[in-house]
């Protein structure tokens, strides 16, 4: 497998926007597995737009369960009803 920087793929990125190929035909041209083609689009484009700081604040403030929820492991079942403190469930799944 070649190793490429950043700069490389971008590049290739605009080679095949203007190459008229599918991705999968582009890759395939250039040795490359579609496949990871693909997955090294998106994760370098994601990395490209201003907005994204790779990090997202939370606040640990009403946390709640929106939804009801199933934790199955082996042949036990916990049911947990929406409105459940997500601090209270990430503290039981670090106790097991």
């Amino acid at each position: 497998m070649i190793r490429r920087t950043t700069e490389q793929w971008l590049a290739l990125f605009d080679q095949q926007k203007t190459s008229g190929l599918t991705q999968t035909e582009f890759a395939k041209q250039q040795g490359i597995d579609p496949t990871y083609f693909s997955y090294r689009k998106r994760q370098l484009l994601v990395w490209q737009q201003e907005d994204y700081t790779g990090f997202v604040e939370l606040t640990t403030q009403d946390m709640l369960l929106s939804q009801p929820m199933l934790l199955k492991k082996h042949d036990v079942e916990l049911h947990l009803p929406s409105g459940t403190d997500a601090l209270w469930l990430a503290a039981l799944l670090r106790a097991l």
